[in-house]
């Protein structure tokens, strides 16, 4: 008899187990891999709903005038060129002499309502600029996020009458100059694995690697390998001609659908040889050079919600942001505690985060939210604090290139222990504020406003908004100068005088500035139903792209 008792219990233990083996692991399969929100699912916080968070109108019109400087110092001095440098007046053609700073702040002038700058960048596009002629070889990744993205992104916003066209043919006339700049750029993807060349030669029609040769031991880093598919997807959409999508699409075979040897799921190896798709380095990191392809996984199924194919995207950005999760989350070991990301290469990590990676925290404030995954919210919500915290740690209140801190994790790393302070300036911030910049220069770089431009938009937290406002201010007075705003050299100094100021400053202002930066901080201020997230997705070079329902 007790020997039958004891059977029965083993029994139905087993089956008792069974049955919540796969009721829990069922339900959290079925939420990694089964990913199947209503495509209409709200996003943006409901502002109205609530009876708040309308315009704040003084703080957007100061970030228009500083738009409107912006565009009118560069159309006085360095008109045409990719850049003005705005310390001497002079010109800078760094994106092939196709006039950058009009191309890519088009959208923002568009949204901020600025109708004569409009009109001006506008005339430029459909009459003047030449996507035949180009100064060198062309980098197909910066051509695509920052030129075509744009003119496709401005069509959207004319059709959906966010402002008055300038010309009745508009859309003719900018997809005319929009296919001529992608089909030049069509060699790009001609490889096996349709990961890119690092650079198209314009007069071969040739891709090429950095030094114009063409060779299969050629890499990529995964942001170059990844980064198209909004922008080509939305011009197949808005010419019919599917050339554009299946272009972009050959390299996400390899990067979703191939999951051969990855210890960490969804998280790549970088980089990779163009010619296999297999990994040629072991840096695993959310940051630079790799970051929009992660930032592109969850944006690919947000623009197309309906579509199938796009929700293995979706599932696959779940993967790599549960294993950031897992394996890049550091906490610093001061208080108050922050969180940052690690970055590990050849089986070692490295106590590093940069500006350029601050854009995760929003990217996963705005998958969370569509996906309803309050763990990655709180992912997200603690690394946009993480990179609030290094702005405000600074002297000038403008977060540097790159910072370092003390984790409190025990990890492999290639010292023993992670880097510490390094000098007494660092010493001296690190025990005030715990951390400290190993890279001190500001860029002009968009993405920790970004990430706060998310959290105002999801949350709907005032607190967003302050940052923002914070950051602006702090940013303009360290940039401003006589003919625009310019890269600093080091955020931790406080210049005395005039001539103090000039020295900290780097004589560069990239297109991005206009394009991404001021953006979105305009966007924080303005009326939340602007380019509304339930509407719009914006790609890493902050041009919005009509969500297709369909």
């Amino acid at each position: 008899m007790l020997g039958r008792s004891r059977r029965v219990r083993i029994a139905t233990f087993l089956v008792v187990g069974t049955c919540i083996y796969l009721f829990y692991g069922g339900f959290l399969s079925a939420s990694l891999l089964e990913l199947k929100p209503s495509p209409r699912k709200r996003i943006q916080y409901p502002f109205k709903e609530k009876g708040f968070g309308g315009k704040d109108e003084d703080k957007a019109t100061a970030v228009k005038q500083v738009m409107q400087r912006t565009f009118g110092l560069y159309k006085q001095k360095a008109w045409g060129f990719d850049e003005v440098k705005p310390v001497s007046g002079g010109q800078r053609n760094s994106r092939n002499g196709w006039g950058a700073t009009i191309i890519d702040g088009m959208t923002t002038a568009a949204i901020m309502g600025l109708s004569d700058i409009f009109a001006d960048q506008y005339d430029w596009v459909v009459n003047r600029v030449n996507f035949h002629k180009t100064m060198g070889l062309v980098d197909p990744f910066e051509t695509t996020i920052r030129y075509l993205g744009a003119l496709v992104s401005t069509v959207d916003l004319l059709e959906a009458g966010v402002i008055s066209p300038p010309s009745p043919s508009f859309r003719k006339d900018i997809l005319r100059q929009a296919r001529t700049l992608a089909d030049n750029l069509g060699p790009a993807f001609d490889t096996p694995t349709g990961m890119l060349w690092p650079r198209v030669n314009f007069s071969s029609a040739r891709g090429v690697d950095d030094s114009g040769r063409r060779n299969s031991y050629t890499r990529t880093h995964l942001a170059r390998a990844g980064s198209h598919f909004l922008e080509y997807a939305t011009l197949s959409e808005l010419t019919g001609d599917k050339i554009y999508l299946k272009n972009s699409t050959r390299a996400w075979n390899w990067l979703v659908d191939n999951k051969k040897g990855e210890e960490w799921p969804g998280i790549l190896e970088s980089p990779r040889l163009i010619w296999t798709g297999e990994p040629f380095g072991t840096t695993r990191t959310l940051g630079a050079p790799d970051d929009s392809h992660y930032e592109y996984l969850i944006k690919a199924h947000l623009l197309f919600p309906t579509r199938a194919s796009t929700r293995r995207h979706a599932k696959r950005w779940v993967q790599a942001m549960t294993s950031a999760q897992t394996h890049l989350l550091s906490t610093s070991n001061t208080r108050p505690r922050h969180s940052f990301l690690l970055s590990y290469s050849k089986g070692m990590y490295e106590n590093k985060m940069g500006h350029l990676t601050c854009f995760i925290g929003g990217n996963l404030l705005l998958g969370a939210a569509y996906l309803s995954r309050p763990d990655l919210h709180s992912f997200g919500e603690a690394l946009i604090d993480g990179c609030h915290h290094s702005y405000v740690s600074m002297p000038s209140r403008v977060g540097p290139e790159e910072w370092s801190w003390t984790p409190r994790e025990r990890k492999q790393t290639r010292i023993n222990g992670f880097t510490s302070p390094v000098t007494a300036a660092q010493e001296r911030l690190w025990s005030q504020t715990g951390i400290w910049p190993t890279a001190a220069n500001y860029n002009l770089r968009p993405e920790v406003v970004e990430s706060y431009f998310y959290g105002w938009r999801i949350t709907g937290q005032q607190k967003y908004r302050d940052w923002a406002w914070d950051a602006f201010t702090a940013i303009a007075n360290a940039t401003s100068t006589h003919w625009g705003y310019s890269e600093v050299t080091d955020v931790t100094a406080t210049p005395r005088d005039g001539s103090e100021r000039d020295a900290n400053l780097r004589d560069i202002s990239e297109s991005f500035w206009s394009a991404e930066t001021l953006k979105y901080l305009y966007l924080t201020f303005s009326d939340p139903d602007l380019c509304s997230l339930d509407s719009w997705v914006f790609n890493t070079e902050a041009h919005p792209l009509k969500r297709r329902f369909r």
